[in-house]
């Protein structure tokens, strides 16, 4: 073999070496293409969802725009006893400044729907015999500074003495827990 035919040779491989590096680099491309065409289906795709998404988010706000503001007057209520321990103290609170006569007084912390925006109430009996102005009036002024409480019983009978009433009363006080678990929501 001659110096032309080594050279013709080393050609030949250069040549066919080319095409296959050709031949991958264009099997790369190719590859490369159709990686890219998927991204951008899926992109779509995404951009797609999350515009429905917004769309869905909107209708929903706009539905919900009346609750929300509805919540928002009444956040502050709920957010005036922050566990039950601070409406027990508000209760009593009340009772002190009014000078009323209690008889008795109970209190107990019970489990709501766990689901829900008020997960505990306190539940505080209390029974009192006092003047029925003054005792009608503190029930008044109880409803009126706590407005979020709700009186799930109230009888009323003649008291022992002239003008006096006895009045037993069950009021749940709402206790609404943030994220954490904590009650200091309300």
């Amino acid at each position: 073999m001659n110096n032309k035919h080594m050279a013709c040779t080393v050609l030949g491989m250069a040549i066919v070496g080319m095409a296959y590096a050709t031949m991958g680099f264009h099997n790369k491309l190719k590859l490369a293409k159709d990686e890219e065409q998927a991204a951008k289906a899926a992109y779509d795709s995404a951009v797609f969802g999350c515009n429905a998404q917004q769309r869905s988010f909107i209708i929903l706000r706009e539905k919900t725009k009346a609750i929300r503001e509805y919540l928002s007057q009444w956040e502050p209520h709920f957010k005036q006893t922050r566990n039950p321990q601070f409406g027990e103290a508000l209760i009593n609170l009340r009772i002190k400044q009014d000078d009323i006569i209690t008889l008795s007084q109970g209190f107990e912390t019970i489990d709501q729907d766990k689901d829900g925006t008020i997960t505990k109430k306190l539940q505080a009996r209390l029974v009192f015999e006092d003047d029925y102005i003054k005792t009608l009036n503190w029930l008044g002024n109880l409803e009126g500074s706590m407005p979020a409480i709700r009186v799930s019983s109230c009888r009323l009978s003649k008291g022992q003495s002239g003008n006096d009433i006895k009045m037993e009363l069950t009021v749940d006080v709402p206790i609404v827990e943030d994220a954490e678990g904590s009650s200091s929501k309300t």
